[in-house]
């Protein structure tokens, strides 16, 4: 390899170490902004995660830009910042709920490369990445990530194109050899061309301004940890002692749940001060054997062939696709699930396509339930897959919680792992068996402080120093002691060890931890004296700031201890949630007459529906529940009290509901009743929910919504032949081919050009429609089939569909945006719309308010140069430009 020059300093890092903060951060975000959100995004697979990373790379960058070399590459640091950032990132974050925005990278869009090739190539991207040699890589992100010349590049690093065009060349080769070692195929032009159009093309969500915002503040240690943990736009920063103090422009205001009468000075408005990341609830209340130990660490990722399992509505193909994986679970043991119902039949009226993101842990079932009978056999498995690391600490945390294994017979099973950290994790879960006090010297180590976190509290944290435990709490991250709080709240620790950890916490130097936490556990456990509306003050602050929500467990122990403040406090809210949370902490109910002068003052709705409450409580079945609202002389509105039951319904009940429903007299109450009954009623008997909207002759909106979820749920649990007939009860036409619609999808879940088929071969006139809906579902092109959705919605006869083809082209384009194409992929698949119809689209899509700002300045780019008519470049211009001006 030939020598290269140093190269001359960044402009914009002599910028920033020259002291003009503001303009060389605004620059520096703008330029490499994309660059590292992607880097981190590739690693956490979550965007807002990944936007936390990004920010904190760059404060990073501010930091230590007086100490970088005078040739550091400002693209080479900071991708490499961004990818150990990621790293520490994706190493402590606790399990997210559905991740939302985790959807599976598309297939590649450019005509050299194979389908589906990035996907394969971007979970290794950045490990091959970090392979190149550093003149190497930052090149690689120059000209690839970055899409500059190489006569850019060569300026920048002060060497010949030569030089450059050579070094490129054995670096992609370099990539290229890494990725044949893991079984990816892909030649060097196809691996550059990934490179260029996927290799940098996530955006900062809050854009240049917020994080600029943030770099230029002043910069301190505890500073740069509440950045870090921010999700907000960071205004003003103060340091105050030895605590950072950061105003969040989100507005850190009291919520409706704010009792009148600010606590000024108070443990909540001190605490109201401090930001940091949102992250969700760390558990869980516990639940039966087989979800045990679901708040432990992430499930495991959903490749292709558990994606396969999850979506089989067969309970016997899904069990074969079980035994086809390795997963050597027994029959008996998967009928017992079943019965359970733990197994992972799916739930529609749930949305049968998030599976891809919140249904992972149905499958972690099959893994615990095959850990009962053979524990060794399943922790193999599950160590021999690609995710193995996250599994395995979930596997054995429920191995040890339930004592499956002894001790050197797990010992010598650990020997047998190839995988360093693996093995390294597991000999720690097993020295804690015995010596818990192992967990608490390596806390604050940077090792997975979660992990830790679950076994020092496993089997209630019985042997544990919790002293020491709560002071190695109190010294570290928030979200880390969220976590602690929840476990020990679910496990029941002893009332003197939880003394033991309230008395460390109060002596953090963070007042998230400090106040919050020690105020909200004090609350939670029924201390006397503890003020309810100010623990949930706190307790709304640390949710906004990462400390999962205990607000539930509050309301809770209020309602135990002070029922008539609980129940009056939060009737007079507008939301009536905390209200519904009152009443079911309320170990015995009062009678009429003390229930309603708790309530004085409050809204006569909510008092109906605690009234109701009270009768569900004193009544033997749902039938006399609902005969007493019905009968009762005290409830104003006899039907809000009604429906406050039927939303509230279980769904074993909901049958019994719609008898009762019967007997009422014809009408709009009897009609409004019907529709908040048919949703539940969906879940559980679709044929009953037929009946009953076809009864009541349900129109608009509550037809659509309870036949989708009756057609839904009867399609996930029956075969294709008997679902059919279901729906062939439908006469209406229009409505017929909905449902047709929405069987195709839960049927053919990404495979459209069989969904396409059966609609067409079963329609009853106008099936088109139903098929473009289909096909433009959100839900839909979840499945890694957006491509093949694409070319089969040019199949059909849009310009008789009319509006309907426009609206769904533009709704469809915005989703495959959101799935990370780049923009220029759905522009140029509308000017393969007929007629107009491309046209509209293109502008609906232009005036769509949830575009970002970095697709609205690609959109604008494209324009320039897409073969439209000079009348629609104006207007697209006009529409667009408005929206940059404002930006």
């Amino acid at each position: 390899m030939n020598a290269m020059p140093n190269p001359p300093m960044d402009e914009e890092l002599a910028a920033l170490r020259a002291g003009r903060t503001a303009a060389a951060c605004e620059k520096i975000v703008a330029l490499y902004g994309p660059l590292v959100k992607s880097a981190c995004l590739r690693v956490l697979r979550d965007e807002g995660l990944a936007e936390d990373a990004a920010q904190e790379t760059f404060v990073l960058l501010v930091k230590k830009a007086s100490s970088l070399p005078a040739g550091t590459s400002l693209a080479g640091w900071l991708y490499h910042a961004a990818c150990r950032t990621a790293l520490n990132h994706q190493r402590t974050a606790i399990r997210r709920r559905v991740r939302e925005n985790s959807v599976e990278a598309l297939n590649q869009m450019t005509p050299d490369a194979q389908p589906n090739l990035w996907t394969e190539i971007e979970p290794h991207l950045d490990d091959a990445m970090l392979t190149l040699p550093e003149r190497q890589r930052d090149l690689v992100l120059q000209c690839y990530f970055q899409n500059q010349s190489q006569r850019s590049a060569a300026a920048a690093l002060g060497c010949s194109e030569s030089v450059v065009s050579r070094e490129l060349s054995a670096a992609v080769e370099a990539l290229r050899q890494f990725f044949t070692q893991r079984r990816i195929a892909v030649s060097s032009v196809a691996l550059a061309g990934l490179l260029a159009t996927h290799g940098a093309s996530a955006s900062m969500v809050g854009g240049s301004a917020m994080v600029t915002a943030m770099m230029t503040a002043p910069v301190s240690s505890s500073l740069v940890l509440t950045l870090v943990q921010s999700k907000f736009l960071l205004t003003t920063v103060a340091v105050v002692s030895t605590v950072t103090v950061a105003a969040i422009s989100y507005g850190l205001t009291h919520s409706s749940a704010t009792a009148p009468g600010s606590h000024g000075g108070s443990a909540s408005a001190t605490l109201a001060q401090s930001g940091s990341s949102r992250t969700p609830s760390a558990g869980a209340a516990k639940k039966g054997k087989w979800e045990a130990s679901f708040r432990f660490t992430s499930a495991m990722a959903l490749d292709q062939q558990k994606k396969q399992v999850l979506l089989e509505s067969d309970p016997d193909a899904r069990y074969a696709l079980l035994q086809q994986m390795g997963v050597r679970l027994s029959r008996a043991g998967f009928d017992q699930l079943i019965a359970k119902d733990l197994d992972a039949s799916v739930a529609s009226w749930r949305d049968t396509y998030t599976v891809l993101s919140n249904r992972a842990e149905a499958f972690d079932n099959y893994l615990m339930a095959w850990s009962n009978e053979a524990p060794l056999d399943a922790l193999a498995w599950v160590a021999a897959q690609p995710d193995g690391g996250l599994g395995l600490r979930k596997q054995l945390l429920y191995v040890l919680a339930n004592k499956q294994v002894p001790s050197e017979t797990l010992r010598e099973w650990i020997g047998t792992l190839t995988t360093p950290t693996m093995r390294q994790e597991a000999m720690i879960a097993l020295e804690s068996i015995g010596n818990p006090a192992s967990l608490i010297a390596r806390m604050g180590t940077g090792g997975n402080e979660g992990f830790l976190v679950d076994l020092a509290l496993l089997h209630r944290g019985k042997d544990l120093d919790w002293a020491a435990f709560g002071r190695k709490l109190a010294a570290g991250k928030s979200a880390i002691v969220a976590r602690a709080m929840r476990l020990a709240l679910d496990e029941g620790v002893s009332p003197p060890h939880f003394d033991q950890l309230i008395r460390e916490l109060a002596r953090s130097a963070d007042p998230n931890i400090s106040v919050g936490a020690t105020n909200i556990l004090r609350a939670v456990r029924g201390d006397a004296g503890t003020d309810y509306l100010q623990a949930l003050e706190l307790a709304e602050i640390c949710d906004r700031v990462g400390m999962s929500n205990f607000s539930i467990d509050i309301l809770y122990a209020w309602a135990a201890a002070d029922p008539q403040a609980a129940m009056h406090y939060t009737g007079g809210l507008k939301d009536l949630a905390s209200m519904r949370n009152v009443l079911r902490g309320l170990t015995t109910l009062p009678d009429e007459t003390t229930l309603l002068h708790w309530m004085a003052g409050t809204p006569s709705k909510a008092q109906d529906i605690a009234l109701a409450a009270l009768y569900g409580r004193l009544s033997t079945s749902l039938f006399e529940q609902l005969q007493k609202i019905t009968q009762s002389t005290v409830i104003v509105d006899q039907v809000e009290a009604a429906m406050e039951v039927m939303r509230m319904l279980p769904f074993s009940e909901a049958a019994a509901a719609a008898e009762w429903l019967k007997q009422l007299p014809e009408g709009e109450n009897r009609q409004e009743l019907a529709r908040a009954l048919a949703r539940r009623l969906a879940a559980v008997d679709p044929q009953a929910t037929l009946d009953l909207v076809q009864q009541e002759r349900l129109k608009g909106k509550d037809y659509d919504l309870s036949m989708a979820h009756a057609v839904m749920e009867f399609a996930a649990k029956n075969d294709l032949a008997q679902s059919t007939r279901f729906i062939q009860q439908i006469t209406d036409p229009k409505k017929y081919a909905d449902a047709l619609g929405q069987l195709a999808m839960v049927k053919f879940p990404g495979r459209p050009e069989e969904a396409f088929a059966y609609i067409q071969a079963h329609s009853r006139g106008d099936w088109e429609p139903a098929a473009l809906r289909m096909l433009s579902s959100l839900y839909y092109n979840k499945l890694d089939n957006i491509d093949a959705n694409a070319a089969e919605i040019l199949n059909l006869d849009l310009e008789r569909l009319g509006p309907e083809a426009v609206a769904r082209a533009s709704d469809f384009c915005k989703v495959w945006i959101d799935n990370r194409a780049p923009v220029t992929t759905p522009l140029a698949w509308t000017q393969q719309l007929p007629g107009n119809i491309g046209r509209e689209a293109r502008l609906q899509l232009a005036r769509n308010p949830q575009l970002k700002p970095a697709i609205v300045e690609q959109f604008h780019v494209w324009i320039q140069t897409a073969s439209i008519s000079p009348a629609e470049r104006a207007q697209l211009q006009m529409v667009l430009g408005k929206r940059l001006a404002v930006k």
